[in-house]
């Protein structure tokens, strides 16, 4: 009797390989996508928090009596960023909380900086 030895890869094992890698490189995709998607997010907030503290540096350097609300207004050099300034009135010291928005994946996403400013 002949005997033969099997030689090589079936049909059935290169549809399950290929089936494997390319569910691999789906999720990788996936992955970098989301990735980029968060890294942008991040950049979004850190430029949002320096409009706000730029803001807040504005609001220093106010005379107290001259201090008021304001906005929303598109920031002069990120048009995709809103700010707002909203001042309780007559208090001393006066709160001031300077909102910055922006347009994120999904909606609408926004950071809201706090300051107490005192008459002296």
């Amino acid at each position: 009797m002949m005997r033969i030895t099997e030689r090589g890869f079936t049909l059935l094992e290169i549809l399950i390989t290929i089936i494997i890698l390319t569910v691999g490189v789906i999720a990788l995709t996936s992955a970098f996508s989301s990735g980029l998607l968060a890294s942008t997010d991040v950049e979004n907030v850190d430029l949002a928090l320096n409009i706000g503290q730029a803001k807040m540096e504005e609001i220093k350097d106010t005379a107290f009596a001259s201090l008021a609300d304001s906005g929303p207004t598109v920031d002069a050099n990120f048009s995709n960023f809103n700010v707002t300034v909203d001042v309780s009135e007559g208090d001393d010291p006066m709160q001031a909380d300077v909102t910055v928005a922006w347009n994120a994946k999904g909606g609408q996403a926004s950071i809201t900086l706090t300051t107490l400013v005192a008459n002296y």
